[in-house]
């Protein structure tokens, strides 16, 4: 198993932290190498804050005990590959370029598949399959994502609607039965029309499925059952939301894989069926 990236993690959640724990975040995030040789007590004094705030740290970043983190620092450490986000500069060139996206795109997707929760993961699968009409709502960025979700279960035989005009969205979901599923996507976490319309899909007797960055953020908050992945803070040219974008397919694609190894056979001949239709649809096209 890959190593699982607590710099990226912590990276991830900076900005979310209250305050006493980001001093120490920050000083993990300076001073890696050192932490791993320090007792709680001297982290907690070198960065100005409590032993009980370290402790505090560890369980907001989902690291069971300060010597775990230890534990996972070290490991990372040991790696010789650069460690942490890093973002585009100016005049690079393009082999330094390659590099970062790989690198940074590669980190995001290792932290989000070791962060992702099985039995979450599953309580979707089987929300997914008993649904009458799933529908998808992301923006910007998100309706990629929202789009390839659509696609995927489409093959599946499922009923599945995006549109990208809230309003149609938010009327659809409130003539909808109960037996339906809303599975939105937003980056931060706080879209604003994504957190309305989630209040009225569940004013609708809706479950909701949410898809967004790693934190405590509205949409996990809003929920029924919340997916979260990692990305690193933005930055000037926002190779972190590359990062991100990845890291949403790659959370979609495991949970449609999951989808059609659980649920196999009927799976495998929706899948048959679907591709023999395009396949002809491809002939009639090109015979014409």
């Amino acid at each position: 198993m890959p190593v699982q990236n607590i710099i990226l993690r912590i990276e991830s959640l900076l900005n979310q932290l209250p305050k006493s724990e980001r001093k120490i975040a920050q000083y993990i995030l300076e001073n890696p190498q050192e932490i791993i040789r320090m007792t709680i007590h001297e982290l907690a004094d070198h960065a100005n804050a409590s032993s009980s705030a370290v402790t505090r740290f560890c369980h907001s970043i989902k690291v069971n005990s300060f010597s775990e983190l230890k534990v996972s620092l070290s490991s990372l450490i040991s790696q010789p590959e650069k460690k942490g986000f890093h973002d585009i500069e100016p005049n690079e060139t393009i082999a330094s370029i390659k590099n970062k996206i790989v690198s940074n795109s590669v980190q995001a997707i290792q932290e989000t598949a070791h962060y992702l929760d099985e039995a979450v993961l599953d309580n979707i699968i089987e929300t997914m399959r008993s649904a009458d009409v799933i529908y998808v709502y992301g923006l910007g960025a998100s309706w990629l994502v929202a789009e390839d979700i659509t696609q995927k279960w489409l093959r599946l035989g499922k009923i599945v609607s995006a549109n990208q005009d809230p309003h149609i969205t938010a009327t659809a979901l409130a003539a909808s039965s109960k037996n339906t599923v809303f599975f939105c996507i937003s980056n931060s976490g706080e879209t604003e029309e994504i957190l309305e319309l989630v209040d009225i899909a569940k004013a609708y007797g809706i479950k909701t499925i949410g898809l967004s960055r790693l934190g405590n953020n509205g949409l996990t908050k809003k929920v029924d059952m919340s997916l979260n992945h990692v990305r690193a803070p933005e930055a000037k040219f926002r190779s972190a939301a590359t990062s991100s974008l990845f890291a949403q397919f790659l959370t979609v694609s495991i949970i449609f894989y999951a989808y059609v190894s659980k649920f196999y056979n009927e799976n495998k001949n929706e899948i048959e069926r679907s591709r023999e239709s395009v396949l002809k649809f491809t002939k009639r096209n090109l015979d014409t």
